[in-house]
């Protein structure tokens, strides 16, 4: 009774949260309320490529592919139906959204069921590759099918989806973490470990990587319906390779592995792009002197960590001496690049340096925590309780 107390109590939360998203998203501009709702799609985006990369042990670096499967599906149903006059441009029916949803679900989930199946041999950098080609081989047929829009994309009519959003990345975020909690998600973690001991142990190799790949390409699926009535047109551009690489960041950096990593991850690399966009213009120099400095005690904290490893202490006077050679190399960089006429009381545009900051945060992850924020661990209430009763 507790149990299953707690699983409604879950999810009547899980609902009033994704509600409340959607009332100040309502309530906000429509810049504003874009943003959030594509937070939430790349939540589910992250925490459905976690479940086949970090979970079962996969490398499929094409999961924009099954976010376009889902997207065109909804389009072209939604298009048709515009068409005819079933529906229209405004006040587009939620039972409709969610019946495009559904089939948009099936569609993307028999193209991982697909994709999975004939990749069953493949593994590592092999199956990254036959994935990576997926991706562009069905976008290539798309921007060439006159009826999906070709180059140009596709309309279909809008409807204020954000609190649906929400609810997809709480039921994917639920959906993993209860796999992980029950004797089927200890099938996938052990061929994520060791696919011949795997198999050995009886366990069906087979159905749990088709599983996977099914499971995270349909919530991919219906991700990519969900924003294609929050948009109301789409087109190639929105899923090319980058989306694929950027969605892997987001769970390399989160750790493979962990849920509320990829969560994080997502939130926070999507975020700080986002944010710098409208940031005022940043002074060239300080720029430099701040890339410099950074640079330098990148170096330093890395060596560190290596003498770490060595058993020795991690903060020496060599570390604090690094830390302040780190420090004054960015000024001196500072302000020997104001003395230079090419450079001297020039500005950057913030939106130009977005990515290049985005890039330099990536490095600085990899470098210092190359499993990831949280590696294969889950961060919550119930691991702060751990900790503090330890």
């Amino acid at each position: 009774m507790k149990f299953w107390a707690i699983r409604v109590g879950s999810i009547l939360l899980a609902v009033l949260v994704s509600y409340g998203i959607g009332m100040v998203a309502q309530g906000s501009s429509g810049t504003v309320s874009r943003l959030i709702a594509l937070a939430g799609l790349y939540v589910t985006l992250a925490v459905s490529l976690n479940l086949i990369n970090g979970i079962t042990g996969q490398f499929s670096i094409g999961h924009a592919a099954f976010y376009q499967v889902g997207s065109y599906t909804a389009a072209f149903l939604a298009s048709q139906l515009l068409a005819r006059g079933t529906i229209n441009n405004l006040g587009t029916p939620i039972p409709w959204v969610l019946a495009a949803v559904g089939i948009a679900i099936v569609t993307s989930g028999i193209a991982g069921f697909l994709i999975g199946l004939p990749s069953l041999r493949l593994r590592g950098d092999y199956l990254a590759i036959v994935t990576l080609g997926f991706g562009e081989i069905l976008r290539i047929i798309i921007q060439n099918t006159p009826q999906l829009g070709g180059s140009y994309g596709i309309n279909s009519p809008k409807a204020f989806v954000v609190p649906y959003v929400w609810m997809l990345a709480f039921l994917c975020i639920g959906a993993c973490r209860n796999l992980l909690q029950t004797a089927h998600g200890l099938s996938f973690l052990s061929v994520r470990e060791d696919e011949v001991a795997s198999g050995a142990m009886g366990v069906n190799v087979t159905r749990v990587k088709v599983a996977a790949f099914v499971l995270g390409s349909a919530f991919a699926g219906a991700a990519g319906a969900l924003l294609t009535f929050n948009e109301g047109f789409i087109n190639v551009n929105s899923f090319t390779m980058d989306v694929s690489f950027i969605i892997l960041t987001m769970v390399v950096l989160g750790g493979t592995g962990s849920i509320t990593g990829s969560i994080i991850a997502a939130l926070a690399l999507f975020t700080l792009p986002e944010f710098l966009r409208d940031a005022p213009p940043m002074p060239l120099n300080a720029v430099l002197g701040t890339l410099a400095g950074v640079a330098l005690l990148v170096g330093t904290i890395r060596l560190a960590l290596d003498q770490k490893k060595l058993g020795r202490d991690f903060l020496t006077p060599k570390t604090y001496m690094g830390f302040g050679i780190a420090a004054v190399g960015g000024v001196i960089v500072s302000i020997l690049a104001n003395f230079l006429p090419a450079l001297a009381n020039r500005t950057i545009p913030s939106a130009e340096l977005r990515m290049v900051i985005f890039s330099a945060v990536l490095v600085i992850m990899m470098l210092l925590r190359p499993q990831g924020i949280f590696g294969h661990r889950e961060f919550g209430l119930g691991s702060i309780f751990k900790r503090a009763q330890a």
